[in-house]
């Protein structure tokens, strides 16, 4: 415990996304996700793939080898009840993985999935402050990292 002081910034950070996780029940679901709608007659689908450019993935894009994909997590859609049996809602995210060694932009999924997002959570510059991005804008994930959006309209 005595060198702890050198690594202020990874526990700073580990406090980050454990809180993150204690507020969005979004990521702590207890049932695997289903990717189709949640209820008869509703589009709401509680997980989308999504390729750098905001297009849903086919199988082929699976087979290609890809090293960078999206991942929308629908807060509205969790299909499990609360403790007392209520609907659970919570915010949507938008999870940018950049496995490749150089930078990836991607491009922010239309209004379908949101109108703006707030970045909140960025693992290659983690003091960054939030910055906002329109649907359809592009935002640049460093190599080897995460970008966490979250819906806000």
């Amino acid at each position: 415990w005595g060198t702890a002081g050198e690594y202020a910034d990874i526990l700073e950070f580990t406090r980050k996304v454990t809180a993150l996780r204690a507020d969005h029940p979004v990521f702590r679901r207890r049932r695997f996700f289903e990717g189709k709608p949640i209820r008869d007659g509703d589009q709401n689908r509680d997980i989308a793939w999504l390729t750098r450019n905001a297009v849903e993935m086919t199988p082929g894009d699976w087979q290609s080898g890809i090293k960078s994909v999206a991942v929308f997590l629908n807060g509205e859609a969790i299909p499990e009840p609360d403790k007392r049996g209520e609907r659970i809602v919570d915010d949507s995210f938008l999870m940018c993985f950049n496995a490749h060694a150089y930078p990836v932009e991607f491009v922010t999924p239309d209004g379908k999935y949101a109108r703006r997002w707030k970045v909140v959570l960025d693992t290659f510059h983690p003091d960054d402050g939030e910055q906002v991005v329109s649907a359809g804008a592009k935002v640049t994930v460093p190599p080897r990292s995460l970008l966490l959006l979250q819906k806000t309209a």
